[in-house]
């Protein structure tokens, strides 16, 4: 007698879906380390099956305990992922308000009266529009590539000997010689 059942995987806890051809796409593989962190943090902060999509703050003070530290690397991070057309804001924050967000992956749920109009006019399939080949997957000749970091590399002071340039985390050579 054969098992005609489909079989499930036990998960613990609740679990978001993320739609595999997203996954395998060159717009999910060109996403830099940082643009992919910030996506990830958003997806945890929506409920199970999307709810909660497009009432989420990336506020500094709601990102801090996520680990985000400069509101430089979250500003090129949500740059990054709406040139990607994989977010889209949904409420102009201002004074007393904070700006709102959606993962464009999923349909819009939330509280309509906390966006602005039109917010919701965006679809699942937006992020495939973004480049010419951003719904196709990597290949060994059209490998995907990772957008440049925001300070990947910085010229450093020039030395008696020749410029040479440093990761922004390094300390130029002056400063080494100081310590």
């Amino acid at each position: 007698m054969r098992n005609d059942k489909k079989r499930g995987i036990a998960v613990s806890g609740t679990w978001q879906p993320v739609p595999l051809d997203f996954l395998r796409s060159t717009a999910c593989a060109q996403l830099s380390p940082h643009a992919s962190k910030l996506l990830l943090d958003m997806l945890s902060f929506m409920g199970p099956n999307a709810t909660r999509n497009g009432d989420i703050s990336l506020a500094p003070k709601v990102l801090a305990p996520r680990g985000w530290t400069s509101r430089a690397s979250i500003v090129a991070a949500v740059s990054e992922l709406q040139e990607a057309r994989l977010i889209r804001q949904t409420r102009q924050g201002g004074r007393k308000d904070c700006s709102l967000w959606a993962v464009t992956l999923y349909p819009l749920d939330c509280d309509r009266r906390k966006v602005d109009p039109g917010a919701d006019s965006f679809t699942s399939f937006d992020w495939m529009q973004a480049g010419t080949k951003a719904a196709q997957m990597p290949t060994e000749h059209a490998p995907a590539t990772w957008k440049r970091a925001r300070k990947n590399s910085l010229a450093c002071p020039a030395t008696e000997q020749s410029r040479e340039v440093c990761s922004a985390t390094e300390q130029s050579p002056n400063r080494k010689r100081a310590a």
